[in-house]
């Protein structure tokens, strides 16, 4: 598999001393262009009733709502995107204007993939590779002089049952680079995985070693152990970002180490869900988008996080 990681070669500045660092992630569910080429899942071909007409007014849509919703981000992580045509027709509509004049995919040829869109020039980008598993994209920006290294995510579904070791290996991964990076890390995107429901995986109970434990407590995310604002007793994240059979599920989640609790450089300020307009239906459950109305964002809310630096 070839990575196609794409860059618009431009100047960006890094923020400034008394601006705020901002990342947001977004699953955009089932982003797929307009381009037939063989991968698509039913309902997005042309002989389905997608065509050029029905993408450019997704993409006005989705624009219209990030301009709205999340324009203070300087990186975005965005999940379920078929290819670079996407983040090129989401610049060209509106964003480029705004400042996001850098962008890249994990993989042009995969079905669905994580992407990114940037105000600031990526330093470095890699991909971290499990087999059978989508690319995870690991990129390094400068941030007022700090190296901060930011990981895109989409991990394998629970509901497979031949995913669960292919999802154990994800995780392992993670707590991996988790162990060994010395510099301030953000692991972001959809995890499909709740920390409340699926302890066993992603909690630290303290009962036993878990795959990717969790914290709430930033001081203790050191040692593989990595903070989640869903478990923040003191200022806990409140709700969920998706939806499923009755029940809110917090499958999209932000994980930091323990350099954005040390009282210096970067800090994590918080988390919030994004909500708002077209994204949620008339009870606050996320509205996925209806190319036969053109009602409607993503199955997923979106999550953004704050620091200060």
């Amino acid at each position: 598999m070839m990575a196609i990681i794409p860059l618009l070669l431009s100047c960006s500045p890094s923020p400034d001393k008394e601006e705020r660092f901002v990342i947001v992630t977004w699953n955009m569910c089932e982003f797929f262009d307009s381009r037939e080429d063989g991968g698509e899942y039913a309902g997005w071909r042309e002989s389905d009733g997608w065509n050029d007409a029905k993408y450019n007014e997704r993409i006005k849509k989705c624009v219209m709502y990030m301009v709205s919703n999340f324009m203070d981000a300087d990186v975005i992580v965005l999940e379920e995107v078929e290819s670079s045509e996407v983040l090129i027709s989401l610049l060209e509509c509106g964003m480029k204007k705004e400042g996001y004049i850098y962008y890249g995919i994990a993989s042009d040829e995969s079905d669905l993939s994580v992407a990114f869109i940037s105000r600031i020039k990526p330093v470095s980008l890699r991909l971290l590779f499990v087999p059978s598993s989508r690319p995870m994209l690991s990129l390094d920006f400068d941030i007022n002089g700090e190296m901060v290294r930011i990981v895109g995510v989409h991990l394998r579904s629970r509901l497979k049952e031949e995913n669960k070791e292919i999802r154990r290996e994800e995780l392992l991964m993670l707590k991996d680079e988790a162990e060994k990076c010395d510099c301030p890390l953000i692991i972001i995107g959809d995890f499909n995985i709740d920390p409340f429901i699926h302890k066993e995986e992603m909690c630290d109970t303290r009962e036993g070693e878990t795959t990717l434990p969790l914290t709430g407590d930033g001081s203790r995310a050191y040692g593989g152990r990595l903070f989640s604002p869903y478990l923040d007793y003191a200022s806990p994240l409140i709700g969920g970002t998706y939806f499923f059979e009755g029940q809110w599920e917090r499958l999209d989640n932000i994980l930091l180490s323990s350099f954005f609790f040390d009282w210096e450089g970067i800090e994590y300020e918080g988390t919030t869900i994004i909500k708002g307009g077209d994204a949620s239906d008339y009870l606050g459950r996320p509205l996925k988008y209806d190319k036969s109305t053109g009602k409607g964002m993503s199955d997923h809310f979106a999550l953004k996080s704050t620091f200060t630096i």
